[in-house]
């Protein structure tokens, strides 16, 4: 309780300190505070991961933390000498999380009184003739993949004085790049099943190339020693889509029969991260011998748990449609209001939310319910 106390009291008196700081000043930096206030430097992120999540507050990899301000996104647009034009960008197939995020934007923006309007592509001709000779003052790409065509690119700078990219880490494009913390996701989940008792980890994720991003996943998982307890046996499960790009049970249950046929010990949780939606991959697990979450635990990376009733609900790990998009109003204005600044990157770290997909596992191969576990 000591510790909880002083924890909320730096944070009531770094919101004060930094209320009084003007849109885009940077703030002390964390081992400063540390020393100003005689707390731990890890009090001090906690703090500030609290007033990120407030929106006060943004950081930059490399560059530091700067003020944004509770309502500043609207103040700072709405004192410009002109409402700012934003244009969002999207892939003409979008997924239906990139297609929520972009119409919420939109309409947070438009609330904010700025001029901002919604295109997508399926090329860079076709992009171009849309857009004609307008400009805007930021640009919102959100790619589908982590490799875009050049032409793209080119074409949408020359149209906007800034843009940020949503969802894909781009390097050497001189643009800004607002992404999920993938390190943060990784562990999140592995922490999640290691405090349920499960010390094999599985994963299953889609059978794509590293411009998908799966790969820099992975990475994170094998880089953790819990996923591969004493042993070097894969537990790497790769699906493949069907013909039509569709991620099907059948698809999930031959990928679990086949990749785990010569696992001496099975995992008794899994990490899941690729395009499955909840019913397909109960279903998979269930068609392999494998029911959730009375024989395996599962944590997904990527399934959008608000649109499933409660007790349908995975276990996840992730961000809210508000939440990613907050991130981008505050990113918007930050580089509304800095228009000098040098390109920066935002991991944007998500968070853990409970469903009914993972439970405690008893330590006999089997799972159970943990008493008190209000799932």
């Amino acid at each position: 309780m000591k510790d909880n106390s002083s924890s909320t009291t730096l944070v009531d008196r770094l919101r004060g300190e930094f209320a009084t700081l003007e849109a885009g000043s940077r703030v002390p930096t964390m081992r400063d505070v540390a020393s100003r206030h005689h707390v731990s430097v890890f009090m001090v992120q906690r703090a500030f991961d609290v007033l990120k999540e407030e929106g006060l507050i943004q950081s930059f990899v490399g560059r530091g933390s700067f003020v944004t301000g509770g309502d500043i996104a609207r103040s700072s647009i709405h004192g410009r000498a002109r409402a700012a034009r934003i244009l969002i960008v999207s892939h003409s197939t979008p997924s239906l999380r990139g297609y929520k995020v972009a119409h919420s934007l939109q309409t947070e923006l438009l609330q904010a009184g700025c001029r901002a309007i919604t295109v997508s592509y399926s090329d860079a001709i076709e992009l171009g003739d849309v857009l004609g000779d307008g400009r805007y003052d930021v640009c919102v790409l959100q790619p589908r993949r982590s490799i875009l065509p050049v032409e793209v690119v080119a074409m949408l700078k020359s149209k906007a004085r800034h843009m940020i990219v949503e969802g894909r880490e781009l390097e050497r494009l001189d643009v800004d790049v607002f992404v999920r913390n993938r390190a943060k996701s990784m562990a999140l989940a592995l922490n999640s099943l290691r405090e349920l008792g499960h010390a094999r980890i599985g994963r299953l994720t889609e059978r794509l190339d590293a411009a998908a991003g799966y790969a820099a996943i992975e990475n994170h998982y094998l880089q953790t020693p819990a996923s591969l307890p004493g042993d070097a046996e894969s537990l790497i499960v790769r699906a493949s889509a069907d013909q039509e790009g569709r991620l099907l049970a059948s698809e999930i249950r031959d990928a679990l029969q086949t990749d785990l046929a010569n696992v001496s010990e099975l995992p008794t949780g899994f990490i899941v991260s690729g395009r499955f939606e909840p019913a397909s991959i109960k279903e998979g697990f269930r068609s392999a011998g494998f029911e959730i979450p009375a024989d395996v635990s599962v944590v997904s990376l990527r399934v959008d748990t608000e649109s499933y009733p409660e007790d349908a609900r995975f276990t996840a790990v992730g961000r809210t449609t508000e939440h990613v998009v907050r991130g981008l109003v505050s990113m918007i204005n930050w580089r509304l209001s800095n228009p000098n600044e040098p390109p920066v990157q935002v991991l944007d770290n998500p968070s853990l939310v409970a469903g009914c997909s993972a439970v405690r596992n008893d330590g006999t191969g089997g799972t159970r319910r943990a008493e008190g576990d209000a799932r």
